[in-house]
């Protein structure tokens, strides 16, 4: 990856000080750059920007890198820089924390639309379903119909059922889900007060 130099016209302190009032932006001041988040992240080779690089970059306050980075839509989620960094600092909610930032400033991601046909199945079925992920995916994204051989393989041998299970009882999924819009509106409305002042 070709290093940009950062010239100081290109850092936001707006955005950079909007991160860190946040309860997970605390912390990112004392990241010492030790690496261990990148190192155990199991998705980084993926990721145009690994943990570490990100909260630099936040503490840079390089706000058009951060929000246009693949990286908070490629986080799983599954908490190890988090619960490995030796400083407290959260990873993986700072990438929670930077997505309604930048859905509000309207940034479209390829990586998004993942995250959000994903969200959308859980929604509706209470359970991850691969083949309707796959199906939801692949008509948004033309370049996936070059692993329809591979689906149909799967299918054959009964390891990509066309029918989800559903949930039994969903009330308390539901309510997660509205908890959380309730969250992203209320970030989206912060950011763009914050934006206006």
């Amino acid at each position: 990856m070709k290093k940009e130099t950062i010239l100081p016209e290109t850092r936001d302190t707006a955005f950079r000080d909007l991160v860190l009032k946040t309860p997970v932006g605390e912390k990112i001041p004392t990241c010492m750059q030790c690496g261990i988040c990148a190192g155990s992240c199991p998705v980084s080779h993926e990721m145009d920007y690994t943990p570490r690089q990100l909260v630099r970059m936040v503490q840079l306050g390089l706000k058009h890198q951060v929000l246009n980075s693949n990286t908070i839509w490629i986080c799983t989620t599954c908490f190890s820089c988090s619960v490995r960094c030796p400083r407290g600092i959260r990873p993986t909610e700072l990438m929670e924390t930077l997505k309604p930032i930048a859905i509000a400033e309207g940034i479209k991601n390829k990586n998004s639309k993942f995250d959000s046909i994903f969200s959308d199945v859980i929604k509706k079925s209470g359970r991850a379903s691969e083949f309707l992920l796959i199906s939801k995916y692949s008509l948004s994204e033309p370049g996936m119909i070059k692993q329809a051989p591979f689906g149909l393989s799967l299918m054959s041998r009964g390891k990509l059922p066309l029918m989800p299970d559903k949930m039994e009882d969903a009330r308390e999924l539901d309510a997660i889900f509205k908890t959380e819009e309730e969250k992203n509106e209320e970030k989206a409305a912060d950011t763009g007060g914050e934006a206006e002042k």
